[in-house]
This record gives C-alpha cells, sequence and structure tokens, in this order.
C-alpha cells in the first residue's frame, strides 16, 4: 500500500461529485453502534434503502435496524451478499476473524469488504479471504451519522485505484475522510475515532458544573454544545491555530484568563493528552493480541 496520508483532511461532503452509487448493493454484516451510523453515511452518499441490505445476528434484529435506519433486511447473512458490490463487516473485533472464514464461499467474486474492526489488520483479513480479495479498514466514529464525524480508511494491497474511489464515495458524507496507513491508526483512533467518546465526558462534566452555577439544565446543554460547536467550527472554517484563538478571548486579568489558569493548574492538559495516549496504547495492544 502507498503512503498517501500527507493530506490535509476535507470536508469530504464538499468533494467532487465521485463514482455514481445508485445501482451500487451494498452488504451491512453487523448494523450496531458502529455499522448503524454507517449504513446511514452509506444513504446519505446515494445508496439506495433497496439495495442496502443488513443481516444481524437474527431475522428480528435484521427488522428492526433496518427499520431504524431507512435500509432492507436480509433474511440471511447469506442472502445479504447475493450480488453485492461492497460488505461492510460491522461486528465486534473478536468476531471479526471467524466471520471472514464463514462469509468465504459467500462473497461475490471482486466485491470490496470493509472492515470496521479494530485491532484486527489488513494481513490477517486478507489471508482469510481468496488470495486478491479487495480489502478496506474503515475507523469511523459516530458522528459521521450525522455528516460531521472522520473516517479512517486503510488499503489493502489489491484494492484499486477505483475501488479507493469508491470507498471514498461511500464515505463522501461522513464529514471527513482521510487515507492514512495501519502504523497511523492508532493515533488516528486517540485524535478521532474514540475521540468523540472524550468530547461527550467533557461536554457532560461542563454541563454539569453550568448547572451547578445555577443554570437550568436544557440551558446548560444548550450552551455548552453551541459553544463547543461554534469554536470548532471557528477554527475549521478559518484555519486559524487554537493557541491564537485562545489568546484573542484571554484578556489581561479577566474571566477566561482566571478560568484558563485553572486549567492548567488542576491538569487538564495532561489529562487530556493522558486520555488519548491511553486509546492509542490499547490500540496497539489489540492488534498485537
Amino acid at each position: 500500500m502507498d503512503d498517501s496520508t500527507a493530506q490535509t483532511p476535507e470536508r469530504t461532503a464538499e468533494a467532487t461529485a465521485g463514482p455514481e452509487l445508485a445501482d451500487l448493493r451494498v452488504a451491512v454484516i453487523g448494523a450496531g453502534n458502529m455499522g448503524g451510523p454507517v449504513v446511514r453515511t452509506l444513504l446519505a452518499a446515494g445508496v439506495r434503502p433497496a439495495h442496502l441490505r443488513i443481516a444481524n445476528s437474527g431475522p428480528a434484529s435484521s427488522e428492526r435496524a433496518a427499520a431504524e435506519l431507512g435500509a432492507t433486511a436480509a433474511a440471511s447473512r447469506t442472502e445479504a451478499l447475493e450480488d453485492a458490490d461492497v460488505v461492510v463487516l460491522g461486528v465486534k473485533p473478536y468476531q471479526i476473524l471467524d466471520l471472514v472464514a464463514e462469509l468465504r464461499g459467500d462473497l461475490p467474486a471482486g466485491a470490496v469488504v470493509v472492515s470496521l474492526a479494530a485491532g484486527i489488520t489488513l494481513a490477517q483479513i486478507e489471508q482469510a479471504l481468496p488470495e486478491g480479495s479487495p480489502v478496506v479498514r474503515a475507523m469511523p466514529n459516530t458522528p459521521i451519522s450525522v455528516g460531521e464525524g472522520a473516517v479512517g480508511l486503510m488499503r489493502g494491497t489489491a484494492v484499486t485505484a477505483a475501488q479507493r474511489e469508491l470507498v471514498h464515495a461511500l464515505f463522501s458524507h461522513a464529514g471527513v475522510a482521510v487515507d492514512i496507513t495501519e502504523d497511523q491508526v492508532h493515533a488516528f483512533i486517540a485524535a478521532a475515532g474514540s475521540l468523540a467518546g472524550f468530547a461527550f465526558a467533557i461536554i457532560e462534566a461542563m454541563t454539569e458544573e453550568a448547572v451547578r452555577q445555577g443554570l437550568k439544565r436544557d440551558l446548560a446543554d444548550a450552551l455548552v454544545q453551541q459553544t463547543l460547536r461554534g469554536a470548532a467550527t471557528m477554527l475549521l472554517e478559518s484555519g486559524t491555530h487554537p493557541a491564537l484563538a485562545k489568546a484573542g478571548v484571554c484578556s489581561p486579568g479577566g474571566t477566561t484568563a482566571e478560568g484558563y489558569a485553572a486549567f492548567e493548574r488542576e491538569g487538564v492538559r495532561a489529562g487530556l493528552a493522558a486520555t488519548m495516549a491511553a486509546a492509542a496504547e490499547r490500540s496497539r495492544q489489540l492488534t498485537e493480541d
């Protein structure tokens, strides 16, 4: 795989038109916590609901997921795979290799296999599939379900340029989609994959403090969420370095400067760095297990 990762993330929804997806047939095996947001993203990109078939652990689960997500339920994994151009594997990492072995005989020739599993390498998946099978690893975060997330894409050895373009088109409404190498996936998980969960925890903590300070909860929710959204949007749209933006709102002796002093004194910066480092290290451990 070549290293085409030296890129600035671009908002993929604003990218130029890619391959036509209306006739593409997609099978999603496991539309759960991560597979579900991926389904929403693929539908937003232009895959037809009738052409996106979901197979979960059983027919009832498949029906529920399809109804919730606006896709089509398959009666079985075999049915989901019929004529599929792309097969998305959304099961847990510990299940992925057994699933690949189970599906191996039913995979349509040339179908692109997209794995969402952390810790399972391209080489492991390729070895479990017929020789020459195109495999892509996708590391998305949950905000892709509202078009404001990030996806890291890793290409296997048999993936062609056209297939790479196809996968990027499928994630064109995710928010940003970038090519990374497997060596970079651990840092990506810290900076995007797991970071959404950390952001939720930070928002929760800030909201609770706003309530403690006297705001009603619904008002605290709205103010904290909108302010963080606005701050991120300012940086994205202006390209301003965060340090400069921070300096712009820290008036000498003012409220922000006082709060920021507590931020550093309480070790918030170090705590956030340690949180991200722990996620990256766990990703490395999962790959080595």
